[in-house]
């Protein structure tokens, strides 16, 4: 069965396909064509605009940590669209959406929505746009997978997982998390606990999976992981069954009541035992990490130039020396509410550049010691995004980071650096998300109120031996030991090409249509998006914009930047090619 004649596929359509298909009619509007190409619109997922991640069917308890402040200042609204007699009606801003107020009290906690609360406000997005294309013919929905993308004589040929078949002149895969092939470790719990009948939860997503009768009071549940996921999951172990937080006044504080329904021992480990570092408080807190205009524009040119002279760099030291020099600068700015030095500001950056390099080995009295307890460094990276204790050095770093990543996902969207050289530059990228990409302080004041109540325990949390026993997981550290009955992984696996097994992208790699750049990370595509053949190829009538572009992408992760450049780069390439 073969449906024929349609123009342009959107494979995935979450944020990143909402943003291509916003980006094509707005450059449509702009342009002149013979004909207003027809879309067909794939999503696995009933949710369109916001896909899987951002369900608004999924739990409450599962927030973002992306503050409302950031939100209503980034995500823009959509103009009207005209283009012929076609009219698209504009969509709100989120900040109109959620009426955010113009005079924001800088003082005022910062608030982080729920996933399902953004996700609504995505759907709508999509639904107001999509339902006008449809009634003019020029859309279909179609709540399927695609499993295959083959090119042909005159576009590309999509294969559903129905076996269905559809004819396009090209496709655009916006495909967001996929799943990958199970770690040894993974692989092995798998077979356990199917043959000792235990349960395992491979997936950290729907946390909602969580909140089942199968769980009691009495279940031992060991999470695998230290950061966002496992906060999502503690959430819903805990308040999902019932359990309330209460912030104690002027402390900054929380306390935690358990249900009669909910499970009592939950244990966190992850390789390293380091927690995730809170974002500031408020507005206000967040400013003093700030970097000054001239100290951002000094970041900019030295990226730029590196930019300029791809062949010419060999590693990720260019972004180091940069990153070092505005932190050295901000720190240096933050005078009494950091923590005192007589270090100059050239010593600082050099002292910056060796705790990116080694992060887990330098010890210096201006950085978070990693040697203490996992509960006492949640203590004092709580009270630095309070601004109740000096800013160690680490702290101020990784917020400088996250205006420098603010810089790179929306200046610097596509870099042409050799595979050796990206895989550092990300390196550093992924290594800076415990602090860059950090939790709303609610969720560190959670897992301080759990441990307090003797719910959480982090006496395993720093790798311990895992040993699979017939009544579960036994973990051992220090010369203690607990058993778990219910493992939980928490970690999300980065996107490496050579690492995911959804059909769609086995295929492209086993047809050659895909170019990994290295096995560590994406694949390779050109600043429109069209994907790099293994042959080199560069004509080939498919783009992706995502996740697995990471290497050549930068910023695949960001919610905001979905709906930046590389979709409207993306949307011209597309015309430009349809006037040829």
């Amino acid at each position: 069965m073969t449906k024929k004649n349609q123009s342009i596929a959107i494979v995935g359509v979450g944020p990143r396909g909402l943003a291509a298909l916003e980006a094509l009619f707005l450059a449509l509007q702009d342009a002149t064509v013979s004909e207003i190409p027809k879309v067909l619109l794939f999503e696995a997922s009933p949710h369109f605009g916001a896909g899987q991640i951002w369900s608004p069917a999924q739990v409450a308890t599962n927030l973002s940590n992306i503050h409302e402040r950031h939100l209503a200042n980034g995500l823009a609204g959509r103009p009207e669209i005209r283009i012929d007699d076609l009219f698209i009606p504009a969509f709100a801003s989120y900040r109109e959406w959620i009426n955010y107020p113009e005079n924001h009290d800088p003082q005022e906690k910062d608030h982080f929505p729920s996933r399902s609360k953004i996700g609504a406000y995505l759907n709508a997005r999509f639904e107001s746009i999509a339902h006008v294309l449809a009634d003019a013919g020029l859309a279909e929905c179609l709540q399927k997978a695609i499993v295959l993308v083959e090119t042909t004589a005159t576009g590309c040929m999509l294969t559903d997982a129905e076996g269905i078949e559809y004819e396009v002149a090209e496709t655009v895969l916006t495909i967001g998390h996929q799943p990958v092939y199970d770690s040894d470790q993974l692989q092995s719990w798998e077979a356990h606990a199917r043959e000792q009948k235990l349960m395992l939860y491979k997936d950290p997503y729907p946390v909602g999976a969580l909140e089942t009768e199968a769980i009691t009071p009495d279940t031992v549940i060991a999470m695998r992981g230290f950061g966002l996921s496992m906060v999502d999951q503690m959430r819903a172990l805990t308040l999902g069954f019932g359990g309330s937080f209460t912030e104690i006044p002027d402390t900054d504080r929380f306390q935690y009541s358990a249900s009669e329904q909910e499970p009592r021992t939950l244990i966190a480990f992850s390789l390293d035992g380091l927690p995730p570092a809170p974002k500031p408080k408020n507005a206000k807190i967040d400013a003093w990490f700030e970097p000054s205009a001239e100290s951002m524009l000094h970041f900019k040119t030295q990226i730029e130039e590196a930019n300029q002279h791809p062949d010419q760099i060999k590693d990720a030291s260019f972004l180091i020396e940069a990153l070092g020099e505005m932190t050295a600068s901000v720190y240096l700015d933050l005078k009494t509410k950091a923590r005192p030095t007589t270090l100059d500001r050239h010593e600082l950056a050099k002292l910056t550049e060796s705790l990116l390099r080694q992060p887990k080995k330098l010890q210096h009295e201006l950085l978070l010691s990693h040697d203490i307890p996992a509960i006492e460094a949640l203590n004092a990276l709580l009270d630095m995004a309070c601004g109740r204790e000096k800013i160690s050095l680490d702290y101020c770093l990784g917020q400088v980071w996250r205006y420098a990543l603010g810089v790179l996902y929306h200046e610097f969207t596509h870099f042409d650096f050799k595979d050796a050289a990206m895989i550092d530059l990300v390196k550093y990228i992924e290594a800076s998300k415990r602090y860059s990409y950090g939790p709303p302080i609610a969720s560190v004041q959670q897992l301080i109120a759990l441990v307090e109540a003797g719910v959480l325990h982090l006496d395993f949390v720093d790798n311990p031996q895992i040993e699979e026993v017939p009544s579960g997981w036994k973990l051992r550290k220090n010369g203690k030991s607990v058993t778990a009955d219910v493992m939980v992984n928490s970690v999300v696996d980065p996107p490496q090409l050579l690492k995911v097994s959804s059909p769609l992208i086995q295929n492209l790699i086993a047809d050659k249509k895909v170019s990994p750049v290295n096995y560590k990370l994406g694949l390779h595509t050109l600043e429109d998006g069209r994907i790099i053949s293994k042959a080199g190829n560069t004509h080939q009538p498919i783009a992706l914009l995502g996740r697995l572009a990471k290497g050549s992408v930068i910023g695949v992760d960001d919610l905001i930047e979905c709906f930046g450049k590389p979709a409207n780069k993306w949307a011209a390439g597309v015309l430009s090619r349809m006037r040829d």
